[in-house]
């Protein structure tokens, strides 16, 4: 148990009242479901596993599970994505929860949504538990997908587009050291034509948030970090 909760837990008000019979409520499950994306070959991928069992066996799916009893959400999220991809110690960013009625034929779900940014050559993904097989599929055009995971999945690409503007969430897919073509390809798959990433570029040389480095690559400074959402407001 976290501390934080502790000292909420361990109060003369925290009991359970007399009489209270908790069978007279419906209980919802609860799932995590965690989604990593990746930039390489010029695109914004994110990785799927394929289903093992129904329902929607042979569908591929968003990585996730079922909560234990005794579990933490973000704890829920780690261990399932380790039991199907064997991805683990990533940072994840909270983006949503999903509870339509009728989203799982099984039972009554809801599902809270986690992001993760990861570079390619970072992890090794491998399937297990109950997912068949494990892949990168361009996330603009995903296959078919179980459950709603396609809005699960378009939350997603919205939040990190979100982090992108607010947080260095968007040098975290680069390389460490990175080009023109691959910043401006990553800006244009997030963004579209939406604003000019070369501009972009040029006005974080200018303010040192980026510096170059060597014959056309350059490097993020962390310590000077401005929200992007300011350069494109300048624009």
């Amino acid at each position: 148990m976290s501390k934080d909760y502790s000292k909420f837990i361990n109060r003369p008000g925290y009991q359970v009242p007399s009489g209270y019979d908790p069978s007279r409520y419906p209980s919802p499950s609860a799932t995590t479901d965690v989604v990593i994306f990746s930039f390489f070959d010029g695109r914004l991928w994110v990785l799927l596993v394929k289903r093992k069992r129904m329902p929607f066996q042979g569908y591929w799916a968003i990585p996730g599970g079922f909560v234990n009893p005794d579990e933490d959400l973000e704890a829920s999220a780690r261990r399932e994505l380790f039991e199907e991809t064997g991805i683990k110690g990533l940072k994840l960013y909270e983006f949503g929860a999903f509870g339509h009625p009728r989203r799982d034929p099984r039972t009554r779900t809801i599902t809270i949504g986690y992001l993760a940014l990861v570079r390619k050559e970072k992890v090794k993904p491998k399937a297990g538990d109950d997912a068949d097989e494990v892949g990168w599929f361009w996330a603009k055009r995903p296959p078919e997908l179980a459950f709603d995971h396609i809005l699960v999945l378009k939350k997603a690409l919205q939040r990190l587009r979100e982090l992108s503007l607010l947080t260095p969430a968007l040098f975290e897919l680069l390389p460490g050291t990175f080009t023109v073509e691959q910043f401006t390809g990553l800006y244009l798959e997030l963004f579209g034509k939406s604003y000019k990433p070369g501009w972009i570029l040029k006005s974080l040389l200018a303010q040192n948030r980026v510096k170059k480095t060597g014959k056309d690559r350059y490097y993020f400074k962390r310590k000077n970090f401005s929200p992007l959402i300011l350069f494109l407001n300048k624009k």
